[in-house]
C-alpha cells in the first residue's frame, strides 16, 4: 500500500480512460475497440469528487479486487460542483465533497469527473471506506455525459455532514493549507490554533472541530 501525506490530499492525477488493473491502466487504445469493457451491465457507474479520483487511491483500495479490473472514463456532470466536507477524516485531512452548483448563477456549467465502473464486491469495498458519506444517484437535473450522450443511474457519494460554506454559498475545493487557512479566520481561537494534520490524527480533536464548524455556521446544504 502507498501512504500518501494528508498534506496533498486529493492528490490529483490526470484524467484516464481504460481499464485500471494492479500494474497499469490499460488505455483505450490498448482495448478492444477502443473503449471500455463492453459488458458494463452488472457495474455501477460512480463518479469521483475526491481522492477516488486517484489511480493510486483506487488501487489502494481495491487491491486484489482489481483482478477483474475497473472499468474508468473521463465524463462531465452538469451543474457538479466539489467542496470540502463539514468534518475531518481520519487521516487527518477536509476531505472533499459534492454539492449542486447554482443554476440561477452558473447556468448548466459541466465538470469533468473520473467515472468508475464497479462490480460488487469492488463497490461494497469502496463503500466501507467511506463511512462519513451516502452513495446516492446522480438526480435528473444534474445528468452525466460520456462522450457528449447522457449517462443513466450514476451515482456519487454525497457527505453526511454536509459542507462547508457561509451563508448558504458553499466553500468551492482549496488546498489543505487554504482550506485550513480559511477555517483559522472564523473558527474560535481555542480550535483555531490546532488546524494541523498531526492534530486531526485524535478522534476527540476531530469531533471538537466539527462541532465547532456547526456552532459558527461554516456547514451548509449540499443540494442534493
Amino acid at each position: 500500500m502507498t501512504l500518501l501525506p494528508p498534506s496533498d490530499y486529493p492528490w490529483p492525477e490526470s484524467p484516464h480512460s481504460g481499464l485500471l488493473t494492479r500494474p497499469h491502466v490499460l488505455t483505450e487504445s490498448e482495448l478492444v475497440d477502443g473503449d471500455v469493457p463492453p459488458d458494463l451491465s452488472d457495474r455501477t457507474p460512480v463518479a469521483a469528487v475526491g481522492s477516488n479520483a486517484s489511480l493510486t487511491v483506487l488501487r489502494n483500495k481495491l487491491g486484489p479486487l482489481l483482478q477483474t479490473g475497473l472499468p474508468i472514463a473521463v465524463a462531465e456532470v452538469e451543474r457538479l460542483a466539489v467542496g470540502h466536507s463539514g468534518h475531518v477524516s481520519i487521516r487527518g485531512y477536509i476531505a472533499a465533497a459534492p454539492f449542486v452548483r447554482d443554476a440561477s448563477r452558473d447556468g448548466n456549467a459541466s465538470r469533468p469527473v473520473t467515472l468508475a465502473w464497479f462490480d460488487q464486491a469492488q463497490l461494497a469495498a469502496i463503500d466501507a471506506t467511506e463511512p462519513t458519506y451516502r452513495r446516492i444517484v446522480l438526480p435528473d437535473m444534474m445528468p452525466c455525459l460520456l462522450h457528449g450522450a447522457p449517462l443513466a443511474g450514476v451515482e456519487v457519494y454525497e457527505s453526511r455532514h454536509g459542507v462547508l460554506g457561509e451563508e448558504g454559498e458553499p466553500l468551492e475545493l482549496l488546498s489543505q493549507a487554504d482550506v485550513r487557512a480559511w477555517l483559522a479566520h472564523r473558527l474560535p481561537t481555542t480550535v483555531a490554533a490546532d488546524l494541523d494534520h498531526a492534530q486531526f490524527a485524535d478522534a476527540d480533536r476531530r469531533e471538537q472541530v466539527r462541532l465547532a464548524l456547526i456552532e459558527a455556521g461554516l456547514v451548509v446544504p449540499s443540494g442534493f
